[in-house]
C-alpha cells in the first residue's frame, strides 16, 4: 500500500513537471536555392549554414530545401519577399531587373574581414529591407572567381570578338571590353547551348564547369579571373522580425563562419577543379597582354556604372567603399 502511494506520488509529481516544462515548438522554413546540388559551393557555404542554424537553435528552426526545380533561379526574389519561402541562397545578378545591389557589391574588394568590419554590408541589408528581405550573410570567394570557358580559343588579338558569350548582367564590362555579345540563360540551358552552338562559350564561376560537365562541349578555359563571386542567403523580413533574440544570433553566427572561411576555401577548389578541367581534356588560356591590363577595371567599373544607372542607392555604397578603402 505503501509502495502504491509512493508510485502514485511520483506519477503525479512528474506529470505536474511536465506541465510546467517550457515546450520546445519546432518551425518549419521554406529554402530555395539558385542552384541544384551539383554546385561545389554547396558544401562549404549553404550546407554547414543550415547544419550549425538546426543544430545551434536545437531544432526550433527546421529548414525544408527547394532549388530551381521548383522556382527557377531568376524568378526566385519575390518569392521570398512575399513569404511563400523564407530563406533564399541566390546570386544577385539573378535579381539585377528588381535591384542591382549585390551585383553591384562585387565590385568592391578588400579581404572578407575587411569588408565585415567596414560596416558596408549594413547598407545593403537596409536597402534590402525595403522590399520585405534581410540579408543574413555575404559569402565571398577569393578574388578572380568568375570566368568564361570557350568552345574555341581567343582571336589572335587575345579577345573575344564577336562571339555569343552566355552571361549574367555583372559580365557586362568585361564582355564590352573583350568585343563578345551577352546572352542570358538560366543554368539548366547552358550545356545545351554550348552543344548545339547558340552560345561560343559561358561565363560563370570559375567553379562548376566540372560539376556540370560543360568539359564535354567546350574545351577552353579562359584566364585570368574576375570579380568576387557573391553567393547571399537573404530571408523573409517578417519571418526574420519573428524570430527570438537567441535564434537571430544563432543565424549570426553562423553567417560570419561562412563568411570568413569560403575565401579560403573556395581558392583551394578552384586550383584542384581547374587541374580536374585539365585531365578532362581542357586548355587553359589566357586573354591578350591589352586585355588583361584592363580587365580589372573592365570588370569594377562595369558592375558600378551599370548598377548607379538603376538605383541611386548605389551610389551612397559606391562611395562609402571608397571611403572605407575598398
Amino acid at each position: 500500500m505503501k509502495r502504491s502511494l509512493k508510485t502514485a506520488a511520483a506519477l503525479l509529481f512528474t506529470m505536474a513537471g511536465s506541465l510546467t516544462a517550457p515546450i520546445s515548438h519546432a518551425t518549419d522554413y521554406r529554402w530555395l536555392s539558385g542552384w541544384d546540388n551539383n554546385y561545389p559551393a554547396m558544401p562549404y557555404t549553404l550546407e554547414p549554414f543550415i547544419k550549425g542554424v538546426e543544430s545551434g537553435t536545437n531544432g526550433s528552426i527546421r529548414i525544408i530545401r527547394s532549388g530551381p526545380e521548383t522556382v527557377a533561379a531568376f524568378e526566385q526574389l519575390q518569392p521570398v519577399a512575399s513569404g511563400a519561402f523564407q530563406f533564399l541562397f541566390t546570386s544577385g545578378a539573378y535579381h539585377f531587373g528588381t535591384t542591382p545591389m549585390l551585383t553591384a557589391i562585387e565590385a568592391i574588394g578588400g579581404t572578407a574581414e575587411q569588408r565585415l568590419a567596414s560596416g558596408i554590408f549594413e547598407l545593403v541589408d537596409r536597402h534590402y529591407q525595403k522590399i520585405g528581405l534581410k540579408l543574413i550573410a555575404v559569402p565571398m570567394s577569393a578574388d578572380g572567381g568568375y570566368g568564361i570557358i570557350l568552345k574555341q580559343p581567343p582571336t589572335p588579338a587575345g579577345d573575344l570578338q564577336g562571339r555569343k558569350i552566355r552571361a549574367t548582367p555583372s559580365y557586362t564590362g568585361v564582355l564590352k571590353m573583350l568585343g563578345a555579345a551577352q546572352v542570358q540563360l538560366p543554368p539548366g540551358e547552358i550545356y545545351s547551348a554550348l552543344d548545339k552552338g547558340v552560345v561560343d562559350g559561358a561565363a560563370w564561376p570559375v567553379l562548376g564547369p566540372l560539376a556540370y560537365r560543360w568539359y564535354e562541349v567546350a574545351k577552353y578555359v579562359l584566364r585570368p579571373g574576375m570579380g568576387f563571386v557573391t553567393q547571399p542567403i537573404l530571408m523573409n523580413l517578417a519571418a526574420w522580425n519573428r524570430l527570438t533574440a537567441t535564434e537571430k544570433k544563432v543565424l549570426a553566427d553562423e553567417a560570419h563562419k561562412i563568411e570568413i572561411s569560403w575565401p579560403r576555401e573556395s581558392a583551394r577548389l578552384v586550383q584542384e577543379e581547374e587541374a580536374a578541367l585539365v585531365a578532362k581534356g581542357m586548355t587553359i588560356v589566357q586573354m591578350g597582354e591589352s586585355q588583361r591590363a584592363k580587365m580589372k577595371a573592365a570588370w569594377s567599373e562595369g558592375l558600378w556604372e551599370m548598377a548607379i544607372a538603376k538605383s541611386k542607392d548605389i551610389e551612397e555604397v559606391r562611395n562609402f567603399a571608397r571611403a572605407k578603402g575598398l
